[in-house]
């Protein structure tokens, strides 16, 4: 689209000013605005005001004549008009200082209109020439910062990503990019997000993003030295050496939720002092986010979560889970609930809060389909309740809350079918134990045999009988020993061997543990 031209005229003579802009008027295009004025001191204010692209003026005017006049545009920063003179003075000097205050052209009086016009035609393609090549020019540059700006940004990217070590080429590099403050002066970083993009569309989301990056930019020109990028997650990553993070943080948050009506939350590293730290610095504040985003908070420094770590052996909530809710522990289900939500919160790229809380359903599943096949207990389909209770848009706090209620209640209803299932499935075992040869009875035979895990068969024998499976197999043989050595005339070796002890020494130590006597002195009544 052409913009519009402004062209004035300053002219003392009514009839020739008239006749000038009559002539104007209805031969140059319709972008073009016509100023008159009969006097110099009225054509300056009008200048400074507004900056019209073409001056015509006559030389003698009353009081400032027209070259006094262009002397004082002279002055104005930043303003190059395209000026013309007409004068009746058919001298050289005129002509000569005319040209050196920027005239193009010297018009004397009495001109052939058609002729004047053409030459104002001129000056008007010329500025829409200067206007498209200035166009052209600027875009080419815009087109060069940003294709520089993507590559600066790719290698930002992964020095946060991958800790890397400040080699000379990427010294001369960060020079390049005027960034050298990252080698000589500490620094934090600082990830933003939604407060919550959960029932956005793609689309929202991607142009959201881009009126954050704008006014985040344009905020971050007042706290220098800094350096916006967005990662793959569509979070805006700030790195900055401003000493002040908590006033750039809120300056940020406070632009966007005034200009853009968004909730930002952020996450905030701890301080980093050498460009190797970069990575380090990023990974605090994408934790720090994901457990603000978690919680609710507008902001959250990494020193304020880094005691939650786990950096010693880790723990396995899992197993924990199962153990805690076989054994009615309320206590262990607290405990495992706790370090596994923070564990999701910590080792999960969540987008907003509704992914917790699907990653807790999904938890849920695995443990009641871990609980199906270490106890047999036909579990019941996850309530409705509580699918809806955590899609709400809950705290790290009110989803621990709600998995603890509810594995307290499946703990109970666990406990009272495995009171009834374990005594069926203990009375099968002992079917087994008296039916089978010696040589067979082993924890893993009769588990095998029952199709439940022998570690669950162990833990619910001894819950059942108030004895190890181990101790009711060695107490099987011994009585079967003490039959044969009292009723059969078996040599004591073979009797050992009937009951499956390869070793007469160890059979012989095991008899008298359990009977306080030999199995010669046994046989003998001793």
């Amino acid at each position: 689209m052409q913009s519009i031209i402004r062209m004035m005229i300053i002219e003392d003579e009514t009839e020739v000013l008239e006749g000038i802009k009559a002539s104007l008027s209805l031969m140059l295009p319709a972008f073009c605005q016509v100023y008159t004025v009969g006097n110099a001191e009225d054509a300056m204010e009008m200048i400074r005001v507004l900056h019209p692209h073409i001056i015509i003026t006559d030389i003698v005017l009353p009081r400032m004549s027209g070259l006094e006049l262009l002397e004082e545009v002279k002055q104005i920063p930043e303003y190059d008009p395209k000026v013309m003179v007409i004068s009746s003075f058919n001298e050289f000097a005129y002509a000569q200082r005319s040209l050196r205050l920027g005239a193009m052209d010297y018009v004397l009086k009495p001109f052939e209109k058609t002729e004047f016009v053409q030459k104002i035609a001129s000056i008007v393609k010329l500025i829409g020439d200067e206007d498209h090549q200035k166009f052209e020019n600027q875009h080419r540059a815009e087109h060069a910062r940003m294709g520089t700006k993507v590559l600066m940004d790719q290698y930002m990217l992964s020095f946060c990503t991958k800790k890397t070590h400040l080699q000379e080429h990427i010294y001369h590099r960060l020079q390049l990019w005027q960034m050298i403050w990252l080698t000589t002066s500490p620094y934090r970083v600082a990830a933003f997000g939604l407060h919550d993009e959960s029932t956005l569309s793609d689309k929202d989301v991607e142009l959201q993003l881009f009126s954050i990056g704008n006014v985040a930019g344009e905020t971050l020109q007042h706290f220098q030295p800094s350096y916006l990028l967005k990662n793959v997650y569509n979070r805006w990553i700030v790195i900055s050496a401003y000493p002040d993070m908590d006033e750039l943080i809120d300056a940020i948050r406070d632009n966007v939720s005034l200009y853009q009506k968004l909730q930002l939350i952020c996450g905030v590293s701890g301080v980093m002092s050498a460009f190797q730290s970069l990575s380090d610095g990023y990974e605090q504040a994408i934790q720090a986010l994901r457990w603000a985003s978690a919680d609710r908070r507008p902001a959250l420094h990494y020193g304020d979560i880094a005691d939650l770590r786990s950096d010693g052996e880790k723990y396995d909530s899992n197993s924990s889970c199962l153990e805690a809710l076989i054994n009615g522990d309320k206590d262990g289900i607290i405990h495992a609930v706790n370090d596994k939500v923070d564990d999701m919160v910590r080792n999960t790229n969540m987008l907003h809060r509704k992914q917790l809380a699907q990653s807790s359903l999904d938890w849920i599943m695995e443990i009641q389909s871990a609980l199906k096949g270490k106890t047999r207990v036909g579990m019941e389909q996850i309530p409705l309740a509580i699918w809806e209770n955590l899609e709400k848009d809950l705290t790290t706090s009110s989803i621990k809350r709600e998995l603890v209620d509810y594995f307290i209640l499946l703990s109970g209803q666990i406990s009272l079918q495995l009171s009834i299932n374990n005594n069926a499935v203990i009375e099968q075992a002992k079917t087994i134990i008296a039916t089978e040869r010696e040589s067979d009875l082993s924890l893993q035979f009769v588990a095998e045999k029952l199709r439940i895990h022998p570690v669950w068969l162990s833990h619910i024998f001894k819950k059942v009988t108030g004895q190890a499976f181990s101790d009711h197999i060695i107490e099987i043989k011994m009585n079967k020993a003490k039959s044969l050595l009292r009723e059969s005339s078996l040599k004591i070796y073979e009797i050992a061997e009937e009951i499956s002890y390869q070793d007469l020494q160890h059979f012989g130590k095991v008899f008298k543990k359990r009977t306080g006597m030999s199995p010669k002195e046994f046989r003998y009544g001793k």
